[in-house]
């Protein structure tokens, strides 16, 4: 994003309170609103009145009939010719194992969007005095000074749990203001839960809209979280990136409370000037999914058959590839065999082999049996002692040799889910009848 004041894009913060800088009119926070030219004043009946009157004195417009992100042009008090449309920094999303995007419910969204009667009265981010000439030119005619000019960004959700495992997360950001100017914004979702790979990163990012000579846009998304898969998605935020360009030079006076939940993400770029940018969230919101356990869903997957003894014959309950399972699935470390190379040891089974494991039923839709992960007897240097390897023997229903027609694809996938040591018929003959996947030491 570019304009004056701007610093360098930079991801939201997720921790301390609002980021603010308020106009300098201001010595009480985000309470009381920038008066340069558009003091609060008038609280009398009268006041009021006149309040009423230039809220319900005519609809703004019954439905915003937007097509794509571009709303319909509304003649404006300066030439918009002139002014450069605001432009985002192109938000993009990480591309997170276990989050795939959806069409957006338009439900979220009110046919009729939001009118500028609901900005209330010292809130949001508001204009300083005018420069010489013509104040801004209000959607309504009327001369209020208890309605300085002031846009307010409101950010919502929901969140839709389908069993106990996925969750669909529609999210939507809005900017309403009660004067024409030209605008751009963007929402995504950051991911804000502790522990998680990609904690602090945006997981999915919606279509950013612009305009210009209007007072209103909105960007909307929709995701599918799998809880298997993906160790984050259980706490969210939403976050919207917002540029705004007054049309006649007006500059930015201050940024100031937000509704709840809101919060500012990043201080106001550029008050004093007539080009603002700035990052908004929504404040931090949970799915309700359960922590992340894979193994669990390993265990209670019956696609993903776990052998409860040993190809060898040894009697060794403890170490089989279900046991290693069910006790990473209770908290506990995996056990190697005794009769293996180093015999009975506690393990912690890789998180990346078990998110593999998931992905190559969930989503490359393999069933197949597992021999071993730690337990058994391997090559004297080999990762299954170190919880970083499991073995195949039979996929989609076909015993694994030089003839199932799955071996490649499987062995592929295994790749493609992080595995570096890839083995089977073919390879040599040590795996003519299984296939090795291993993750990095």
């Amino acid at each position: 994003m570019t304009g004056t004041g701007r610093a360098p894009a930079e991801l939201p913060m997720p921790l301390g309170g609002p980021a603010v800088t308020p106009s300098p009119a201001s010595t009480s926070g985000l309470t009381t609103p920038a008066r340069p030219g558009y003091g609060i004043h008038g609280r009398g009946p009268v006041a009021a009145r006149r309040r009423r009157r230039r809220w319900t004195a005519g609809a703004l417009v019954s439905a915003l009939a937007l097509v794509g992100v571009l709303g319909p042009a509304v003649p404006a008090q300066a030439d918009a010719s002139k002014e450069p449309t605001p432009s985002l920094p192109g938000r993009t999303a990480e591309a997170v194992p276990g989050v795939s995007g959806l069409t957006p419910d338009a439900g979220l969204r009110s046919v009729a969007g939001r009118r500028a009667a609901s900005v209330p009265a010292g809130t949001g981010i508001t204009l300083g005095r005018p420069k010489a000439g013509p104040a801004p030119r209000m959607v309504e005619d009327l001369e209020d000074p208890d309605n300085p000019p002031t846009c307010v960004p409101y950010i919502s959700g929901q969140v839709t749990r389908n069993g106990t495992a996925l969750a669909r997360v529609d999210y939507l950001a809005e900017i309403v203001c009660n004067f024409y100017l030209a605008g751009a914004g963007q929402a995504y979702l950051i991911e804000r839960t502790a522990g998680a790979r990609y904690n602090g990163a945006v997981i999915a990012a919606a279509a950013p809209f612009s305009f210009s000579s209007y007072y209103y846009g909105y960007s909307i998304g929709a995701v599918l979280i799998d809880g298997r898969i993906y160790d984050g998605g259980r706490q969210l935020e939403i976050g919207f990136d917002l540029a705004l360009q007054t049309l006649d030079g007006t500059p930015w006076g201050g940024c100031f409370a937000l509704p709840t939940p809101q919060r500012y993400l990043t201080p106001c770029y550029g008050l004093g000037t007539s080009y603002l940018s700035v990052s908004i969230g929504s404040g931090v919101f949970g799915t309700g999914l359960p922590a992340y356990n894979p193994a669990a869903a390993i265990r209670d997957i019956p696609a993903i058959d776990l052998l409860t003894f040993h190809v060898g014959g040894q009697s060794d309950p403890a170490s089989t590839a279900r046991q290693n399972i069910v006790d990473t699935a209770a908290g506990l470390p995996a056990q190697t065999s005794d009769f293996g190379h180093v015999g009975r040891t506690s393990v912690n089974l890789d998180l990346d082999m078990l998110r593999g494991i998931l992905s190559l039923h969930l989503q490359n839709g393999f069933n197949f049996r597992v021999t071993a992960i730690a337990g058994s007897r391997h090559g004297a240097t080999s990762r299954h002692y170190l919880g970083k390897a499991f073995d195949v023997d039979t996929i989609n229903g076909a015993r694994v040799n030089t003839g199932n027609p799955f071996n490649q694809a499987f062995k592929d996938a295994c790749r493609a889910y992080g595995a570096t040591e890839v083995l089977g018929p073919g390879d040599d003959a040590d795996h003519a009848t299984h296939i090795h996947c291993a993750w990095p030491r």
